[in-house]
């Protein structure tokens, strides 16, 4: 049978058991990671983190497609017009080059828009939920804090945001 790869959808900060569990199965899984600079009160530390947030990437044939539904943290497969994503092979390469450049790599949600309700989904403000006051680039947005009357306008990375 005819392996692809396609995209998971993985529940939040699963993605490296997801990984880790898919391949002690025996499936080809690859999850782009990155090196990012993490900093605590009393520490700095660089970390790998995915380069996609909630995404992994697997390869099955038709007989393996269910089989991945096993390991836990995997929330569905993705689906782009009414059918499962097939991502290339030829991309999934260009993933794995990049990467191994070691170059920062920024990866910005550009469907984020003013007037919507997102998370955020890193950093010092973490699970706070609000709304994207206004665009300030293609990379930064001015979001407010839900439920505060008087939240100040914080300019934010789209790169720490989900939309909710």
């Amino acid at each position: 049978m005819n392996k692809q790869w396609h995209a998971i959808y993985t529940r939040s900060n699963f993605e490296k058991k997801v990984y880790e569990a898919l391949t002690k199965l025996g499936i080809e899984t690859f999850l782009p990671l990155t090196k990012e600079l993490h900093q605590w009160k009393d520490r700095k530390k660089i970390i790998e983190v995915p380069l996609f947030r909630s995404y992994c990437f697997v390869k099955v044939d038709k007989k393996e497609y269910y089989k991945v539904f096993e390991v836990k943290g995997i929330v569905k497969y993705i689906w782009f017009n009414g059918k499962p994503a097939i991502i290339k092979e030829k991309e999934i390469e260009m993933l794995k080059k990049l990467i191994t450049l070691d170059l920062k790599i920024n990866v910005v949600s550009s469907d984020i828009k003013a007037g919507q309700k997102v998370k955020v989904i890193s950093g010092s403000l973490m699970g706070y939920v609000g709304e994207v006051i206004k665009e300030k680039s293609k990379d930064l947005v001015l979001f407010r804090i839900e439920n505060f009357p008087y939240s100040p306008a914080i300019e934010i990375a789209k790169k720490y945001l989900e939309v909710l």
